[in-house]
């Protein structure tokens, strides 16, 4: 008996306990749901006082809530719009904003406790160049402890004008949470207003391939010819990355005078340097090297023949030609690649 009523009162506790458990659920949901459109109807009101201020062009718009300025959300919605405009309505816009003293806002919420506030603000302030923006950004640099805001606060300071020193930047690379693609915009941005510094650091010993590499693929972006031998050189190194680094370099600085170097790494032995030298290759004289491109096809490495067919599927008739005679050829392999590159062009392409 004693038993029955120990299972009835477990019953009853999980039975309540589930109701709770539900209940909370609802709540939280409701709860959540009614954040979210507090927070839409709050991006809606920012959104729609920018479009004002953007389209008065008498430039007597003034925004009397100015409560609305302070909130949290208006760098996130201001990089949202401010991507839909250029030109002129882009530095009214600007200039509007820094009139209603929406910059300084941007640089209060440099400090805010919430990582994304802080990283929408940092990227928002690429915006308004300054001394005052390059001091907050570069305070943020030096103190926050997240990779990814240091290196977005570097990415501004390169878009205004005030360069960080390339030691820093490279130091970004021994952290395991630093974005690569966001490090490289930096290290090209660099390249094209400090090469020099890029490649005083570049000769120093005792580098790791992994800097030499990071180095190597920025050169291109200074759109500076002299650097072609320095990433000429770098094809003959023994190391596959700094090989692939130097021909993504060299895709970038697309000067024609590389194009017999960059052809002879379309046999190197490391697969990532021949797709790497086809890419490089349809950004100067693909033309020229159509045929050896197109024999790349049969590379037992997949995205070795995607690179071989995207290029091909850029040079107009002759690599469309190309492409028709490898999808009729006898390798099976082969013609799968090109008959799907050309029924991405448009094209229905035989098989054998």
């Amino acid at each position: 008996m004693n038993s029955l009523i120990l299972i009835w009162q477990v019953a009853c506790v999980l039975a309540g306990a589930s109701l709770v458990w539900m209940l909370t659920l609802i709540v939280s949901r409701l709860i959540r749901t009614r954040r979210e459109s507090i927070f839409q109807k709050r991006r809606d009101t920012i959104t729609e006082a920018m479009s004002r201020i953007l389209w008065d062009e008498t430039g007597a718009t003034v925004i009397d809530d100015k409560r609305l300025w302070k909130s949290q959300m208006v760098p996130e919605v201001f990089l949202g719009f401010v991507a839909l405009v250029r030109g002129e309505e882009r530095d009214r816009l600007i200039h509007r904003l820094i009139a209603n003293d929406v910059d300084d806002q941007f640089r209060r919420l440099l400090h805010h406790r919430r990582k994304s506030v802080r990283f929408a603000a940092v990227e928002a302030l690429a915006y308004f160049p300054g001394l005052s923006t390059a001091k907050s950004v570069d305070a943020l640099i030096e103190n926050t402890k997240a990779a990814d805001i240091r290196i977005a606060g570097m990415r501004t300071l390169v878009s205004i004008g005030s360069y960080p020193l390339v030691p820093d930047v490279m130091a970004e690379l021994s952290h395991p949470n630093a974005s690569a693609r966001r490090l490289q915009s930096v290290l090209s941005g660099l390249a094209l207003h400090r090469l020099q510094d890029l490649l005083e650091y570049l000769q120093r010993s005792g580098i790791t391939d992994t800097e030499r590499a990071y180095l190597l693929e920025a050169l291109g972006a200074s759109a500076d010819y002299s650097v072609l031998e320095i990433l000429q050189t770098a094809l003959q190194d023994e190391a596959p990355t700094i090989r692939a680094a130097a021909l993504e370099g060299l895709a970038d600085l697309a000067h024609p005078d590389a194009a017999p170097a960059i052809a002879l790494c379309l046999r190197d032995s490391d697969w990532n340097v021949r797709a790497a030298a086809i890419r490089a290759l349809r950004e100067s004289a693909g033309y020229t090297y159509a045929s050896e491109i197109s024999a790349l096809l049969s590379d037992p490495v997949w995205l070795v023949q995607f690179e071989s067919a995207q290029a091909l599927a850029d040079m107009g008739p002759l690599g469309h030609n190309l492409l028709e005679s490898s999808a009729r050829g006898l390798d099976e392999r082969v013609s799968r690649t090109a008959s799907l590159a050309l029924a991405e062009l448009g094209f229905a392409g035989d098989g054998p």
